[in-house]
């Protein structure tokens, strides 16, 4: 592997994070302030509740997202995606 993107989400009542998939190979959440809002995979059919201090990590390509806050509290994960260095010429 030789590159990354990484960045802080913040979520507050009435936001979402509408259906969307990532570049990279591997994607992942890492959940440090959440309050039971899951991150959804529809081609899956299931969904990762992501308790404080949990991760997931899936396929770059996969579509998922969050549905709109319906609590005051402040949902805080950490994404990420990880790319794989280039085959060799």
């Amino acid at each position: 592997f030789d590159g990354y993107d990484i960045w802080t989400n913040f979520a507050y009542k009435g936001d979402d994070n509408p259906r969307h998939n990532h570049a990279g190979l591997f994607s992942g959440v890492i959940y440090i302030q959440n309050d039971g809002h899951p991150t959804i995979f529809p081609e899956y059919d299931t969904q990762y509740e992501g308790k404080n201090g949990s991760m997931v990590l899936f396929p770059s390509e996969v579509e998922h997202f969050v549905e709109k806050k319906t609590t005051n509290k402040e949902r805080v994960t950490i994404a990420f995606n990880i790319n794989r260095a280039e085959d060799p010429v």
